[in-house]
């Protein structure tokens, strides 16, 4: 990065050089002009750089947690077949589905984080954004599962405004599936036709809400929530005609289904 700042000083050296032999003032400008371009393009590249690396650092703590729960897995596995051994032999089926039933979440897990980390991958974008999203939901003991049937490079949108709806999809989504028994999520990327679908299904308790109403400023079901995310995504919306989005609430999930032709 030193190294970066040898041009910047030699123009300044010039300049002053310039300044004592009473070269021309336009030249003065000129030199002046390169010396902020090449400042700011410094800046710019800074920028890049720490974003590039804040990708990076999110992406290995991801590989890591995925490592690390396998590993886990791994470990617990001998222990996991006695017990199962156990039961079988002494016949004891009851105590078995219980126990199978506790297993198959920790399972589920770990296939969802290798589809996450293998799939996602590919835009570096939409993997950080629901990787963290993941995340959060885990903590609040929420079941999130992912469906990828087509190729996320191929969405025909940019990368910003995807997230962006995402992000604030994904957020309503957490909010909603956390206060009920049931804490699911749902979200799926596929084809229809010459259409694509992102689709994000949760379960929620507030089955009385309005449709139409939830697009509005303000609105929110929260005391703490500004209830302008929503509302800022029917902006984005008016501003993109080639997105829809469908919402439904039925009587175990709350969809919101976009459509990008």
């Amino acid at each position: 990065m030193k190294n970066l700042w040898i041009l910047p000083i030699n123009l300044l050296l010039i300049l002053i050089l310039a300044i004592f032999l009473k070269i021309q003032s336009s030249l003065i400008v000129i030199i002046l002009i390169l010396i902020i371009f090449q400042i700011t393009s410094l800046k710019i590249n800074s920028l890049k750089l720490n974003k590039i690396i804040k990708k990076q650092k999110n992406e290995i703590e991801n590989l890591t947690y995925i490592c690390d729960t396998t590993r886990t897995f791994r470990h617990d596995f001998n222990n996991i077949m006695q017990a199962i051994g156990g039961y079988i032999k002494t016949n004891n089926i009851y105590d078995l589905k219980q126990y199978y039933n506790k297993l198959v979440p920790e399972c589920f897990k770990i296939n969802n984080l290798y589809r996450f980390h293998s799939k996602l991958m590919v835009n570096s974008a939409i993997y950080s954004i629901i990787s963290d999203k993941y995340n959060i939901a885990e903590k609040n003991n929420i079941k999130m599962s992912l469906n990828i049937l087509l190729d996320l490079n191929s969405i025909k949108i940019d990368t910003y405004t995807l997230t962006r709806i995402l992000g604030i999809l994904l957020d309503n989504a957490i909010e909603a599936s956390k206060e009920c028994d049931q804490k699911i999520i749902n979200l799926s990327f596929q084809n229809d036709n010459n259409k694509q679908l992102i689709l994000i299904e949760n379960t929620y308790l507030s089955k009385g809400i309005s449709i139409k109403k939830i697009f509005d400023k303000s609105f929110t079901t929260k005391e703490k929530n500004s209830g302008l995310g929503l509302w800022e995504i029917k902006n984005i919306l008016n501003k993109h005609k080639n997105l829809n989005l469908y919402t439904k609430a039925g009587n175990d999930f709350f969809l919101q289904q976009l459509e990008i032709s």
